[in-house]
């Protein structure tokens, strides 16, 4: 029966003479179909099946009936109401990739006032405006994939991995991407909302006199790839051309560069009898120089391999002048050591679900990842404009040296006249040329942190 009244047909599948989205059916209910994945473009639109002559709603996670609303249907009232739910789809997709581009606040180092939380040396390290020192900040380990889902980006339709519940309901079933933008990959070295200051004075603040040993390396690995004239011509027909189409062009590759493949083919079965035979190994580049006085064209090229995760170090010398200065010196040397090494007991930390400090399997099976440390080039109150600015780094070497002039002296109660403290810093992420820093019109700009 159709109901032209309030402009829906049944029979027809027709809202005000418009044909709206057709559903199929597949095991006893109705299925979306389409570039969409089946799902529905947006909540409560409306779609038919023909099966059952039925109009049916998505409500965000499935198709579902309609009803008849006061002599005027349901499906009716949404249709007309579509720009409406479609305006409000809009803005919630806007929210959630809002919530997606995995925003936040970079950690920014503050002075600790002196104390059971903050140590200094010199004791009247100077920390005015026009002052310059080194902080170090010390917080627990955040592991990178912990929670991650909270803050990653949806698979599309076609890409998720399975149906749930071998329905058309693919909601159900989400895979994220990790680390799909930089500020998602930067969050678990660089957030404050993941770094709190340790308030139990075991990892204090330190502050240094600036060192004299202050540099910065980036550092790039590349390498000189020799490709013989057979691989070179196979991979110039694969870059031809596209996509999955390179592995198809290189098992179809013509001309000059294959002729050589019989003469390579020949020298490779030398040097496999050669081998065999006598025990002598000898390579293809042997055999031609051996007999036709040519070697292989290298055709060498240079390619980028990775980057390496930057590394530093920072020296420095401390001469204790009085005993407050010598309490000072070893409570740093101690600090720096401590966040170096991992911790035997792991307490309230969870590991599946269980504290080490509930679970005694749990606590005698693992010990706990050590520290990590913020190193913050500090002038007076705010980060030094002009050097170098580190995310979260390891600590991976400190050393202590008890006689850094050459000669063993202590005062009389037995403390060195003198420390040499060298402590090596490796940073927990890769640096990436959007976050150096940028010239326009005389100006700097850079990458904001979300």
């Amino acid at each position: 029966m159709s109901l032209p009244a309030n402009g829906t047909d049944i029979f027809y599948g027709t809202i005000d003479g418009d044909q709206v989205p057709r559903l199929d059916w597949k095991n006893g209910r109705a299925v979306g179909k389409g570039p969409n994945g089946g799902q529905g473009e947006y909540v409560n639109q409306v779609a038919w099946s023909q099966y059952n002559s039925t109009f049916y709603k998505w409500d965000g996670n499935d198709w579902v009936t309609v009803s008849n609303v006061a002599n005027l249907t349901e499906a009716t009232k949404l249709y007309r109401d579509r720009d409406l739910y479609q305006e409000n789809n809009t803005a919630l997709k806007e929210e959630i990739k809002e919530k997606e581009s995995i925003k936040f606040t970079p950690y920014e180092a503050a002075i600790n006032p002196v104390g059971f939380t903050s140590v200094g040396y010199p004791k009247n390290v100077s920390t005015a405006d026009n002052s310059d020192f080194v902080l170090f900040d010390f917080f627990d380990y955040q592991p990178p994939f912990k929670d991650n889902q909270t803050f990653s980006g949806e698979l599309s339709n076609d890409l998720k991995a399975s149906f749930a519940n071998g329905w058309f309901d693919q909601t159900k079933d989400v895979r994220y991407f990790t680390n799909e933008t930089l500020p998602q990959y930067n969050r678990t070295a660089m957030s404050a909302e993941l770094y709190k200051r340790d308030t139990t004075g075991k990892f204090p603040q330190i502050m240094l006199y600036m060192p004299d040993d202050i540099s910065d390396t980036l550092k790039a690995e590349w390498e000189g790839k020799a490709f013989g004239a057979t691989s070179a011509g196979i991979l110039s027909a694969a870059g031809a051309e596209g996509g999955i189409e390179k592995l198809k062009g290189a098992a179809n590759v013509t001309g000059k560069s294959i002729s050589k493949a019989p003469v390579e083919l020949a020298a490779s079965l030398v040097t496999n009898l050669a081998k065999g035979i006598t025990g002598d190994t000898i390579n293809t580049g042997d055999i031609f120089g051996g007999i036709d006085g040519v070697i292989r064209n290298p055709n060498v090229e240079v390619l980028f391999q990775k980057m390496s995760l930057r590394t530093f170090d920072l020296t420095f010398k401390l001469i204790p002048y009085n005993m407050e200065e010598k309490d000072s010196i070893k409570k740093i040397i101690q600090t720096f050591q401590r966040s170096m090494l991992p911790q035997y007991t792991i307490g309230d930390t969870e590991v599946g679900g269980k504290k080490g400090s509930e679970n005694r399997a749990v606590e005698a099976s693992f010990i706990k990842v050590p520290k990590v440390c913020k190193v913050t080039y500090m002038r007076g109150a705010s980060e030094h404009p002009d050097l170098p600015t580190y995310k979260m780094c390891a600590v991976t070497d400190v050393a202590v040296n008890y006689t850094p002039d050459g000669n063993y002296a202590v005062y009389h109660d037995g403390s060195p006249v003198a420390y040499e403290l060298k402590v090596n810093f490796m940073e927990t992420k890769l640096l990436f040329s959007e976050e150096i820093p940028g010239w326009k019109d005389g100006k700097s700009y850079g990458m904001m942190a979300g």
